[in-house]
Parts: C-alpha cells; structure tokens; sequence
C-alpha cells in the first residue's frame, strides 16, 4: 500500500505533527511519502520527502494564457477588495486559489491513498482536486478549521460555515457575496464527488467539521490523537534542565511557547497580564521560546529568558522539564502540540477552556483550566499550582501517564494503518493506480 502525504510545509506546527506521522509510518514498513511545497526552514529531508511540482496546463498556449490571466486578475481583485491591509489581531485567512493550478496524473503518482494534511497556498482547489478521481480515496488530517470553511483558519465564534459563509466577519468589506461565500462555493464544488475521511485530533473538530456543509455526504468521519515520540519528549531532571540551559535553579519558572509568540489567537498578552498576578513565595521568572518579538515596556513583569525558535527535540524537551508549570492561553485552538509535548516532559499546564484544549487538559487531573479571556482566573490556577507542591507533583504523573496511554506517535500510526487498511479493504486498489508496480502492504 503506498500513501502520499500533501502538506504546504514539513515544518511549523501541522508540518511537524504530518512528518512525525509519516516518519512513523516508513518504521512501520508502510510505503509512505511525504510532497510538500516549500522548506523555508531548509531541513534535511530523506528521499521518502520531494518538492511537489505541478504541471502546466494542455491546451493550446495561446488559450491557456488568456484563461489564466482572467483567473488571476479575478483572484487578485478578490485578495484586494477583501484581504489586503487586514487588523493586524485577525486570524490567518486563506483562499482556495493560487496563481499556479496544481494538475497532476494520479496515474503517475501510482499512489494508493492520497493523505492531505495542511494545504493552504500549496493546492488550488479546482485544478488539484479535479486531478482526483472519485474513486481515489481521501484522507485528510484538519489542523485547523480551513477545510470546513470560506478561508478563516479560526472562526473567533463565527457559525456562518454551517450556511456556506459569506457576510465574514473576518475580512474587508464583508457582504452576502463577499470573498469567503465565493471561497466555500468553489471549494464545495471541488469536494462534491470525492472519497474523503477525515481525521480530527478531538471532538471538537469533529463536531465542527460535521455541521459544515462543506463535505459531500459520502464523506466518513474519524477521530485519531496526535502522536509523540514519548521517548523523546520525556521528563529530565529539574535541576539538571536548568543547568543546562543556565536558568536560576531556585525560581518559580513559568514557560510559554509558540511558533509564534506574536499571534494574537496564541494568547501571549493574556499571559503578560497574568504575570503581573502571581504572587509565589519564590521569585517568579519566565521562559518564552518561539519566533517573533517580546514587548519592550515590561513594568511590573517578571524577568524573561528569551530561547527564539527552537527545533530541536533535546532542547525542548529541556526547556518544558526546566519549568514549573506550561501556560497555554489560546483563546482558540485545536489540539496544540506545546501543552502535549509539556505534559509528556511531566510539566503541568494551566490553560484557557478553548477548542480541544479540554480533552487532554483535564481539569484537576492532568492540569488546570480557565474560562477564555479569564485572566483573574488564570492567574489564581497558576498560584494554586506554584504553592501547591503536591498538586503539581500528582498533575505531573497524572500528565506523563496520559500522553502515554493516548497520545504516542506508534498509537497514532497504528490507528492509521487501520483505517488505511480499512479503505483499502472496502475498495478495488488496482483500479485506482493502474501504474502501480509492486506495492509494499502496511
């Protein structure tokens, strides 16, 4: 069985999760490939990772160039009237179509399962999925809300995805035939004949993604956890982490990490303000890691350790063992790797109750929960769990126990091999790659 993976990124939050997957795959013997757009962090990738390159349209050169010319003028008029110069504190939006059209031969691919993960900027809807046969069976991980919407990644509470958007809440201009009702048509139109499974990490996806009306009515629904290497993400010694790192072995560290810290959903000036409640009997200092910059006017804060963006598994693993407590104030999320790759280090994480945060925080048994935007609240959890050493002992076990019950990247493989197999079992696979020679079971 071969399956190829799609993702605009192999790094980056959903790139890290999809490689962590597939990687795990290729040790379990599945033939399994890895087609992205671009490597801006420039990794080095193994032969089973290639750079997807689409190819050029079939009909004569001169009709082709005066079709795409009005498509990007439509695109980009579009982009401007709704996109352009957005609030800088507005969600990630993205549309569904790119300047390149993104045909292929699913013959050529001779794939057997195409496993799509995030493809935002890589895929333009119409052209990739009419590349698709109906019969070619989709698997698609959400890690956010884009699938099942007109372009926001997060809705901010925004239900109009469950009528096919328009009038968004999120854009310029919005109105009942703005660019997100043109977005969700044309993406809606591109799906109505698919084979799809979708994968979410939690219930609160799931439930999302279902009351959309963005999916044909064929579409499966499944939910699989997201995955760590446990052995890796593991708890080190405190005093040691610190040493290593040069942090001050007696302060009440707090941490907090992101891609990027600057992201308003993230939640960092929640954080910013919680900081100035904290009252331990210890000094209170923090430790930030990700990219983007910490505010320059800091009264009444804390000392700050600043790490930048850090890749590495060692020096992750590190920094969350450092750490008293991991604060995770999304206002909105789906299932974020930090607090899962804290919790795997035994470092309890107080957070805000947004998207799936819920389902693997829980409250009182592996860590502490506030209501959204309920910086008071926040603030007396991470009080209680400072002067509490019981408590954070007894959350710290409690955390390390459920990553390994539910959350390691082998039962996260093991689920897809099994609904990969299941698919196959249901379908005629010869018919869907004729080209395929020789295919190796997982």
């Amino acid at each position: 069985m071969i399956i190829d993976h799609f993702c605009t990124f192999p790094h980056g939050g959903a790139g890290t999760a999809a490689r962590r997957l597939h990687e795990r795959l290729v040790q379990r013997g599945v033939t399994s490939r890895f087609r992205y757009w671009k490597d801006q962090a420039a990794q080095r990738l193994d032969a089973s990772y290639r750079q997807m390159e689409w190819e050029q349209g079939k009909s004569p050169g001169w009709i082709q160039s005066k079709l795409d010319k009005r498509r990007v003028r439509r695109i980009c008029n579009r982009y401007d009237r709704h996109l352009a110069k957005r609030p800088e504190n507005f969600e990630l939006f993205t549309i569904p179509w790119t300047l390149d059209q993104s045909r292929f031969e699913i013959e050529s691919l001779a794939t057997d399962i195409l496993h799509l993960h995030w493809i935002s900027f890589f895929v333009d809807y119409p052209s990739f999925f009419a590349s698709i046969s109906g019969r070619v069976p989709i698997v698609w991980s959400f890690h956010d809300m884009n699938p099942l919407t007109g372009g926001c990644h997060y809705s901010s509470g925004c239900s109009r995805f469950t009528v096919g958007c328009g009038s968004c809440p999120q854009i310029n201009h919005p109105g009942p035939r703005d660019v997100s009702h043109w977005a969700f048509r044309d993406k809606q139109r591109a799906l109505r004949d698919k084979h799809i499974h979708v994968v979410t990490p939690n219930r609160w996806l799931s439930e999302l993604a279902q009351h959309s009306r963005m999916f044909p009515s064929q579409t499966q629904y499944h939910l699989i956890r997201l995955g760590l290497e446990e052995d890796q993400f593991r708890p080190i010694d405190q005093t040691h982490a610190r040493n290593q790192l040069g942090l001050p072995p007696d302060a009440a560290l707090i941490a907090f990490g992101a891609e990027d810290i600057e992201n308003y959903r993230k939640g960092f000036h929640h954080l910013l303000s919680v900081l100035k409640q904290i009252n331990g009997r210890r000094p209170i200092e923090c430790l930030v890691f990700g990219s983007g910059e910490l505010p320059k006017q800091r009264q009444q804060l804390p000392k700050f350790h600043e790490f930048g963006f850090v890749d590495s598994i060692q020096q992750q693993a590190l920094l969350y063992s450092a750490a008293d407590v991991f604060v995770l104030p999304s206002r909105e999320d789906n299932q974020p790797q930090t607090g899962l790759e804290a919790m795997a280090c035994g470092t309890p994480v107080v957070a805000f109750r947004a998207g799936g945060i819920p389902e693997y925080v829980l409250h009182g048994q592996t860590g502490l929960l506030a209501p959204v935007g309920d910086e008071d609240e926040m603030a007396a959890q991470i009080n209680q769990l400072l002067d509490n050493n019981e408590l954070r002992n007894n959350l710290s076990v409690a955390s390390r126990k459920l990553i390994e019950q539910e959350f390691t990247a082998e039962k996260q493989a093991r689920s897809y091999i099994e609904l990969y197999r299941q698919i196959a079992g249901s379908l005629d696979l010869a018919q869907l790659a004729p080209a395929r020679v020789g295919s190796q079971a997982a």
